[in-house]
């Protein structure tokens, strides 16, 4: 059977021997090693005895007879003297102070407390810098925690403060902007268009609400009608329904795409090549799998479309 390898970032060695990053024939009984190119990531080891199954640092994805592997290496653990970061006070006159830091052992981790209570917001990685603000609002305080993470994303939280802490929202982000009535929240978009989501949320009765939406592109130009299919999936998954329609013919616009495609989690772009036909990957209880569908497009618009 054959292991094909879904964007790996580092060494892969089967049975010992070093392979290629893209697909490697094994037995039913293998040993495989990955030791990722990122040294503060923990290198993986597994041996299977017949029967595969994932762990926490690998995902198997059954295709057919074979299986898509996903590599999740962990972070290593950190030192003791990295426990904390930084320290940051503010007040807010006529309320209570609010002491913010953060801090790391087992996870990357913010501390919001003020002398009789704490809360603890948990991150996906180490943070570089934060902007802590509070403000008075008609029924407690408003406090704003912005943190640039060192993978290049904003981690984003708004606490409610009374008598204890309440989170109103929370999001990761590329970009983040605040104005007088309102947030706004962009989200650049790994896909074919390099496309941005743009968001803007408002607060609104002691919560936060989601005012508009639109997307913008960087590369939109005439595609070729073999990268349509990308689009158009790309497009469904994110929500941008315009785009969606413009690769439609007019035949396929009230076709019940959702229930069609049900909820896939991501477009499998490590197998070989096949015009027009792309499988994508599903979860389920017991692990993950994935579907394959074949495109009929002519002229840039989509006119059929066919599970394999």
């Amino acid at each position: 059977m054959k292991l094909f390898f879904d964007k790996p970032k580092g060494i892969i060695l089967i049975n010992g021997n070093k392979c290629n990053e893209s697909y490697a024939v094994v037995d039913k009984r293998f040993f495989i090693a990955y030791v990722p190119f990122d040294y503060s990531l923990e290198p993986i080891f597994y041996a299977s005895d017949g029967k595969i199954c994932g762990v926490n640092e690998l995902c198997f994805i059954k295709h057919g007879k074979d299986f898509i592997v996903k590599f999740c290496p962990a972070k290593k653990p950190v030192s003791l003297n990295e426990d904390l970061y930084f320290q940051k006070i503010v007040d807010c006159q006529g309320g209570a102070s609010h002491c913010l830091s953060c801090k790391c052992k087992e996870s990357h981790r913010i501390v919001v407390e003020t002398q009789n209570e704490i809360h603890f917001l948990d991150v996906i990685c180490k943070v570089v810098d934060c902007d802590f603000k509070v403000a008075p609002i008609s029924n407690g305080q408003l406090l704003s925690v912005v943190a640039r993470l060192e993978n290049g994303k904003t981690f984003v939280t708004l606490l409610h403060y009374l008598d204890d802490y309440t989170p109103l929202l929370t999001l990761y982000c590329d970009e983040f902007s605040c104005a007088d009535d309102c947030i706004t929240v962009c989200d650049s978009l790994d896909d074919t268009l390099a496309r941005k989501c743009v968001r803007r949320i408002a607060f609104c009765e002691d919560s936060f609400v989601e005012q508009s939406r639109h997307f913008e592109y960087s590369c939109r130009h005439n595609y070729v009608d073999e990268l349509i299919p990308y689009v158009f999936l790309e497009s469904l998954n994110c929500g941008d329904r315009d785009c969606m329609q413009n690769c439609l013919s007019y035949n396929m616009k009230d076709f019940d795409f959702k229930g069609f495609f049900g909820d896939f989690i991501e477009i499998c772009d490590c197998l070989k090549y096949k015009p027009y036909e792309i499988t994508l990957i599903y979860s389920e209880r017991g692990g993950f799998y994935t579907k394959s569908f074949r495109f009929f497009v002519a002229g840039g618009k989509i006119t059929k479309i066919n599970l394999i």
